[in-house]
């Protein structure tokens, strides 16, 4: 059971994980493991398919609860560090696609997990920031390089000013930016797409394009042709080619 992490399943195959700490869902070490524990979870029920990462309230994640900073030191940041990187790699790693639904400010490990997510829609209300520089720390470079070009990256960490989800967007961040009134809407239209695959064709297919992000053309697509052939010998992959073959027969568009 966790205290700040909410999970509830609002619709089938779908899961909504909320981010419910404080007023701005600062993050501690403990709401880290939860964090955690939570995504192993998720990658264990076979009754979900997806899920929708979204913060309870205003905010959807202000980053490291900064109480945490101020006792740090070499060996205790150690610690505390590797808790969040369990935190990280397991949302990563979660074996179903998850989908964040930025309802506010994302700053610090808030982008951080933003950019650990497979899809994001943000609301026109959302703002991104690196604020570790001005507060002492390093760290989310690494993270928010998934999303964004070098120089964009590196303007937002060496200046720590955020920008809105517009901006972040024209500077190439593959985001879907929705007025706020429809965000969980559109978050949720995107889950439901997801969630009627089959969960075995997700899974080897989130394993697929986290193997490969990493490797060169070559070998990176090496790679997702084991999948495709691990996929292939299972029943839903038959019922899916039937069913498409069907589809063409009766005269429907590809």
């Amino acid at each position: 059971m966790t205290e700040h992490i909410l999970i509830s399943q609002p619709e089938p195959g779908i899961a909504l994980v909320e981010l419910a700490r404080g007023k701005v869902n600062a993050i501690d070490h403990r709401m880290y493991g939860e964090l955690a524990e939570a995504f192993d979870r998720l990658s264990d029920d076979p009754t979900v398919n997806v899920a929708v990462l979204t913060g309870r309230g205003h905010v959807f994640c202000a980053g490291n609860d900064l109480n945490d900073f101020r006792t740090m030191d070499t060996t205790s940041g150690e610690l505390q560090m590797r808790n969040v990187r369990r935190a990280m790699f397991n949302l990563i790693d979660c074996s179903i696609p998850v989908i964040a639904a930025v309802n506010g400010p994302a700053l610090g490990s808030g982008f951080g997990l933003t950019a650990s997510c497979d899809l994001v829609v943000a609301s026109a209300k959302a703002t991104f920031g690196l604020p570790e520089m001005n507060v002492g720390v390093l760290g989310g470079g690494r993270f928010t390089a998934r999303m964004l070009p070098q120089q964009a990256m590196r303007r937002l960490f060496f200046t720590a000013e955020a920008v809105d989800a517009h901006t972040l967007e024209r500077w190439g961040a593959p985001i879907e930016v929705v007025p706020h009134d429809v965000l969980m809407t559109t978050a949720l239209t995107r889950a439901r797409s997801i969630a009627s695959k089959s969960r075995y064709a997700l899974t080897l297919a989130k394993q697929s394009l986290n193997g490969c992000e990493g490797m060169d053309l070559k070998r990176g697509y090496e790679l997702e042709q084991t999948f495709t052939v691990r996929l292939s010998e299972h029943p839903d992959s038959k019922t899916a080619v039937e069913a498409r073959m069907a589809a063409l027969t009766n005269g429907k568009n590809i």
